[in-house]
């Protein structure tokens, strides 16, 4: 809320959001934001009981401005939106209207809104509301109804649809209006740090609220890892028991009762090949051989048939050094 106990003004507020020159007649204080270059589009939305004169910035928040007499009146509505960076300026603004003509200006509000872009992909809408009632005269009674919070909620969620639906067809991409909590999620939202301290950190000056903010993105990227971190495991995990019931489903029996022969992947896969021409259910897997238990036998001796260990004679013929063999001795010893 724009309130004049935080030594704010419903004037100095339009004037920033719309980059324009002000003067609130009340104080006679000049707001000057005409230096502004990142606003791209701004607009002004009645509904149909006000004044055509509230179509002029000016003339509509000096209104609200006058319409308040206490020091501590809260004089307008503020409300911030990021944009989708997939929408081209005309989609932005055909979704901020339509989302400001159903949420505010049928109940009654005078919506004024600017949309700023830096080009630095961080699009957003400045939203700035009236909080009385009008008629043709202009403002008459506070309305207290606007101030529940449960509508708070339903312009989220409003807000969220009509981005998704502009999103539909541009992305894939789709905004969840729900809190981090509501959806489950581990992570820390952070807090708004607003234009002024924006400034300072972009001078260089570490803030408390940017400090904290880092803090928070930290943590949450440290809690984001550790969550990708759980899923590759769970998703390896899930590729073994898969591997392991093709396994068994291949030779007819559970993974855990089967026989593994390995070797060289040559030798193996010559082995796998004779098994199959001969009715023998088998899968090779990288250097490992998969046998049903009931197979067992049949495969030991159809390895040690093509595949034959050395004899003891040829194991030790195998180990004779060279030059040292019993007809070098012979010669030798003549």
């Amino acid at each position: 809320m724009v309130s004049r106990s935080k030594g704010k003004s419903a004037v100095g507020k339009a004037a920033y959001i719309s980059a324009e020159k002000i003067k609130n007649e009340r104080d006679g204080v000049v707001h000057d934001y005409s230096r502004k270059k990142d606003m791209v589009h701004k607009e002004i939305l009645l509904p149909d009981n006000a004044p055509k004169k509230f179509l002029d910035r000016k003339a509509l928040w000096n209104a609200a401005e006058n319409s308040e007499k206490r020091i501590n009146s809260q004089t307008a509505r503020d409300i911030e939106a990021v944009l989708p960076r997939e929408l081209d300026l005309e989609a932005r603004i055909d979704l901020v209207r339509k989302f400001c003509n159903q949420c505010f200006v049928l109940k009654g509000m005078c919506a004024d809104y600017a949309i700023h872009d830096k080009g630095d992909g961080n699009p957003h809408v400045h939203i700035l509301l009236t909080t009385r009632n009008a008629d043709k005269n202009g403002f008459t009674t506070k309305n207290r109804d606007w101030n529940d919070r449960g509508l708070l909620l339903e312009w989220r969620e409003r807000w969220a649809d009509w981005c998704n639906h502009k999103l539909y067809y541009v992305s894939d991409e789709r905004i969840d209006h729900r809190s981090y909590k509501a959806r489950g999620i581990e992570k820390i939202p952070q807090i708004h740090i607003g234009a002024a301290v924006q400034s300072i950190e972009k001078k260089g000056f570490c803030t408390d609220k940017g400090s904290r903010n880092r803090r928070i993105k930290k943590q949450n990227l440290e809690t984001e890892i550790s969550e990708l971190t759980k899923m590759r495991e769970e998703k390896i995990a899930e590729r073994r028991n898969n591997i392991n019931e093709f396994i068994g489903e291949t030779v007819g029996c559970d993974y855990s009762e089967c026989r593994i022969f390995t070797g060289e992947k040559e030798s193996l896969f010559k082995v796998h090949e004779l098994l199959k021409e001969q009715g023998v259910k088998s899968i090779l897997v990288n250097n490992h051989l998969y046998v049903n238990p009931n197979d067992e036998k049949t495969v030991a001796d159809l390895i040690s048939r093509m595949f034959p260990k050395p004899t003891e004679k040829e194991k030790q013929a195998e180990h004779i050094p060279a030059g040292n063999s019993a007809s070098d001795k012979k010669r030798r010893s003549r």
